[in-house]
């Protein structure tokens, strides 16, 4: 009877140690944004390719997530003036561009998913809103994420999208006298390494 009453109990705790460990279950978790976590913004002139990134997040930022309606809440504020585009001129060209003086900060406000993610081992695709927040202005953006666990209590959560300098008002920069141009699309993408919490 002793050990039919030990069994049962282990399986209790199995089970609670799984409610709080995954967020597809119906419990809220809170995970802590590792340093790890970066942004990159991509695009193209009519010459050649660049790509700016941050490469290190130090926003000591978290992400609450909840099955409940698929909540997903919290936010990201990238310092703009820590692109880098490796390339001194159009480092200075995107942030000048960004209007980073005057709106020193990229933020990223996450709103909801569709469905809570299993965070497994294998790469699970999914879509969010959000929003994002530049140079004055705050629109709302559909974004396509992968997830997976890395590791016990760490997940990777990638988001993708196109955006446009001209979703947030601003022209896109060209430089010789207009021989070479920028083009209006960028490919945003964040990679958030996230670490649980409670």
């Amino acid at each position: 009877m002793l050990l039919i009453r030990t069994i049962i109990l282990l399986s209790l705790y199995a089970c609670l140690g799984a409610y709080r460990l995954y967020p597809g279950h119906p419990a809220r978790t809170k995970w802590l944004v590792q340093r790890t976590s970066s942004i990159s913004i991509a695009g193209s002139t009519n010459v050649n390719r660049f790509c700016c990134q941050v490469n290190e997040y130090t926003g000591p930022d978290t992400i609450t997530l909840s099955s409940g309606g698929a909540s997903f809440l919290g936010s990201l504020s990238v310092d703009i003036g820590n692109f880098n585009c490796n390339n001194r001129i159009m480092t200075g060209e995107f942030k000048k561009t960004l209007r980073y003086k005057e709106y020193p900060q990229l933020k990223i406000i996450f709103l909801s998913l569709e469905k809570m993610p299993a965070f497994t081992a294998s790469t699970e695709s999914i879509k969010g809103c959000v929003e994002v927040e530049l140079a004055g202005l705050r629109k709302k953006f559909e974004v396509s994420y992968s997830s997976c666990r890395t590791d016990e209590g760490n997940v990777e959560l990638i988001g993708n999208r196109v955006f446009g300098f001209s979703d947030f008002g601003l022209t896109p920069p060209r430089k010789m006298g207009g021989i070479i141009k920028v083009n209006d699309r960028l490919d945003v993408q964040f990679k958030l390494h996230l670490h649980q919490i409670n």
